[in-house]
Formats: structure tokens, sequence, C-alpha cells
């Protein structure tokens, strides 16, 4: 498994939450910028997110976006995917038990097959004032070394 099979899983899982709704779902695996830490490289992140994503285009420091990694634990990252792979409706029609568990763990053993081995981290981050990052939205970075990557989740109207 790669990187390319877990955001293959991802990109089919936000067509499917996104689908039955007004709003539009983002799930996405990217590589982070590099940089010294992995709070640089989230920050390096939203900086070009604020420049070549969102118009109009806005120059914002990292600093602004009070972006806190913190280490979790494997828990979090199952719950988080629980709770976004089946967050439409559509996908809440899903059966409950084996099935939901079933889906949750194929995508944790894809990322385990790309990414075993990484420390995960919890990002909170509060983006600057009068600026639009998303409805919602929940991230997982994931760290060895210099190597990062970044779990994103959002909904966005």
């Amino acid at each position: 498994m790669s990187i390319l099979h877990c955001q293959g899983f991802l990109e089919a899982l936000a067509i499917i939450n996104g689908e039955a709704s007004d709003l539009c779902a983002s799930y996405e695996l990217q590589c982070l910028p590099d940089a010294p830490d992995l709070a640089t490289a989230l920050g390096l992140r939203v900086e070009d997110y604020a420049l070549n994503v969102i118009e109009p285009a806005r120059d914002l420091p990292a600093a602004l976006w009070r972006i806190e990694p913190a280490p979790c634990a494997r828990t979090h990252l199952e719950s988080v995917c629980q709770r976004w792979f089946f967050s439409s409706q559509h996908m809440q029609a899903a059966p409950p038990g084996r099935f939901r568990a079933q889906l949750v763990a194929a995508f944790i053993d894809s990322l385990d097959d790309a990414l075993g081995g990484f420390s995960l981290h919890a990002v909170t981050m509060t983006p600057p004032a009068g600026f639009w990052y998303a409805i919602h939205w929940d991230e997982i970075a994931f760290e060895l070394g210099d190597e990062r990557y970044l779990l994103h989740f959002s909904h966005s109207d």
C-alpha cells in the first residue's frame, strides 16, 4: 500500500460523504513542506493555503493561525476517521457495527502500510480573524524524522 492508495481511499469517501449534501467534503493526505520541525511545516502549509487556495489570496503568517500539534493516540485517529467517514446522512445509513469498523480498519491498515512507525499529532488551530478555513475540520499530522504528512478532513459550503 502507498500514500497514493490512501489518497484514493480518502477521495472516494469524500465524494460519497459530499454527494447527498450541500457541503463540500475534503478528505486529504498530503505531504507537508520541508521544515526543521512539525510546527513550522504546518505553518508553511497554512501560509501556502492562504496564498494559493483561498480567493482572494492573502498573506497570513503562520503565527496568526495559532497552530498547536499535540501527540495523540491511535484511538484518536480511529475516532476521527469513524466520525468523518460516516458524516453525511447518506453514509449514516450504512449498517452500524461490523461494516463501519471494517471500513475504518481498512483505511487504518493502508495508513500503517504507508506511514507505519510515524508518530501521530492532533492539530488544532484558530485561523486569523476574518479568514475562512472551513465550517469544521479535523487534522492529524504524521511525523518520522524529517518526513511529515497531514491527514485533513473538512466540510465547507
